[in-house]
């Protein structure tokens, strides 16, 4: 609630993260994750079987990886599996979506904490993990 009561003060976290990192510590982050997303989307556009479901714009990618010759059906299934493997282990967390009725994967870049190295430790994860799962 904001001061008079009468509404939700939703701008006070904005605030005091202005307060915090200022204007241009807080645009430096921004556009760090944005340049993170994008390596990580280019690299997926550039795999085999791995697909982009949307436009990345920010710091958020939609993804799925897609095995040849699975069947639409089992593809769902495969899809929260190496999501729910990924999760389990601790080595970061994604989360599972639909799209369309079928599941996804979103993947968003934006803690204070995340680095390049930790995209790219990611990236080979869901590499890895996608492999063992075939």
């Amino acid at each position: 609630w904001g001061i008079p009561l009468g509404r939700r003060f939703r701008a006070l976290k904005l605030w005091c993260l202005i307060r915090d990192q200022g204007i241009r510590g807080l645009q430096e982050r921004i556009r760090r994750d944005i340049k993170n997303a994008k390596w990580l989307k280019d690299q997926i556009e550039e795999s085999a079987h791995w697909e982009i479901l949307a436009p990345v714009r920010l710091q958020t990618i939609c993804v799925r990886h897609i095995p040849p010759g699975m069947a639409a059906d089992e593809l769902d299934q495969h899809t929260l599996a190496w999501v729910n493997h990924i999760n389990n282990s601790g080595a970061a967390y994604l989360t599972p979506s639909q799209l369309h009725g079928s599941w996804m994967v979103r993947i968003s870049i934006g803690s204070e904490t995340t680095t390049f190295e930790h995209v790219k430790t990611l990236w080979q994860t869901m590499q890895s993990v996608v492999a063992t799962l075939r």
